[in-house]
Formats: structure tokens, C-alpha cells, sequence
């Protein structure tokens, strides 16, 4: 059970969203927590600083043949710019430690190793010069809606437009066991918790021992 005397918010963001990051900043500096604690894995934050820039410079190659080609034309795509995106140091890191750094507290990465060793193990198939041609040339009614789009949905409208997968439930089942832990340890009164928006939604009532008070970026 949670202790009473503590405050535990659930901050959901969208990922790999930069316009979040100001946001995010207002967040921290409004909730002033002094336990943070992060849905991003180590290996994950590691993957990214050692190899993050190789495969940067792999897109950027790949989009040079396919432009050199001279086939396909174009200025700017937004799933490309995902995919710089996603091989970057996630913003929320970057802001929470900053953070850290100014007004002190502890961060902690609470996510699955393993879950992210699946996903960054599938980049390279994610660069083939064949699959950025297929996202560059996908025609307006098959671009899926933004996430924002299906956030709205959700919370102004009660829609559920997205799945909640095994796979979250067994993050989420991880990383609320890691939160209790970690809230043993610190005397503190204010514990934060930011993950992606669509685990506000807990079906299964993970969170629901720790009470917490769910916000979303956009509020």
C-alpha cells in the first residue's frame, strides 16, 4: 500500500513530441517532485548515447541514395523525422535531468531492458533503404492519426482509439512494483512518475495501490 502521506503523480507525454519539452519543463516546475521516476529503460538511454549518432548517420545515408535516385522527391516527412527523433536521448530525459542538476532530487529509469533490446534490435531493418521509401511514399489516407489525435479522443471524449497490450501490462506491472520500492527508500512527500499518456489508462488498476494523481502533458 501506498503511504498516505505521500504524493504520487503519473505525468503522461507523448514520446519523441519536442513540443512537450517546454511543457514538460512547467510540469516539474509546477509539481516540484523530489523523486522522479522515468518509463525509459537503461539499456535504452545507453544504446542511444553510444550508438545513436552511427545510426543517425545511416538515415541520413540511406536518405542520400534514395534521393540520388532521383524517383522520389521530397522536403520533409514526418515519420523520418520520428525516426531522428527516436534515435536521439528522449527529451524527457534531458529535461528531468536538467531538473535534477537545478532544484536536486533522485531520477530513476524503471523500464524493461528487455522490451527495449527487442525494439532497438529491429533498427536496422527500420533504415533499409526499401522501408524509408515505403514511409516517405505513403499516400494521406494511409498516415495513421497522431497520437495526439487519439489522446484527445481519450481523455475529452472517453474514445479508446489504441490498444493496451500484454506488453504494457507486463511494463507497467514492472515498473509499479519498481515505484513501490523505490517510495520504501525515500522519506520524501512528492514521487512523479512520466510514461506514455496511454498508461493512464490502466485497465488492469496496476497503479491503483499507489493513488495516483494522473495527469496528462496537454491539460
Amino acid at each position: 500500500m501506498a503511504d498516505t502521506k505521500k504524493i504520487f503523480f503519473m505525468l503522461g507525454v507523448i514520446h519523441r513530441d519536442k513540443s512537450c519539452k517546454e511543457r514538460l519543463k512547467n510540469c516539474l516546475i509546477k509539481l516540484m517532485p523530489q523523486v522522479i521516476t522515468l518509463e525509459l529503460s537503461n539499456y535504452g538511454l545507453t544504446f542511444r548515447e553510444k550508438m545513436g549518432d552511427y545510426y543517425k548517420q545511416r538515415l541520413e545515408e540511406n536518405l542520400k541514395k534514395i534521393k540520388a535516385n532521383g524517383s522520389i522527391t521530397y522536403d520533409t516527412n514526418e515519420y523520418i523525422e520520428d525516426i531522428r527523433t527516436y534515435l536521439e536521448i528522449p527529451y524527457e530525459y534531458k529535461v528531468v535531468e536538467a531538473y535534477v542538476k537545478d532544484y536536486g532530487g533522485s531520477l530513476y529509469l524503471i523500464d524493461m531492458d528487455i522490451f527495449s533490446f527487442i525494439k532497438l534490435n529491429e533498427i536496422d531493418a527500420l533504415l533499409d533503404v526499401d522501408n524509408l521509401k515505403s514511409l516517405i511514399t505513403l499516400k494521406d489516407d494511409e498516415r495513421p492519426h497522431s497520437e495526439l489525435t487519439f489522446a484527445r479522443l481519450y481523455f475529452e471524449k472517453g474514445i479508446k482509439a489504441f490498444p493496451y497490450t500484454e506488453e504494457m501490462r507486463i511494463r507497467d506491472m514492472h515498473m509499479a512494483n519498481k515505484i513501490s520500492l523505490i517510495m520504501k527508500s525515500h522519506n520524501e512527500e512528492r514521487f512523479l512518475h512520466i510514461c506514455g499518456w496511454q498508461h493512464l489508462s490502466d485497465p488492469y488498476n496496476i497503479y491503483e495501490t499507489l493513488k495516483p494523481k494522473k495527469v496528462f502533458i496537454y491539460d
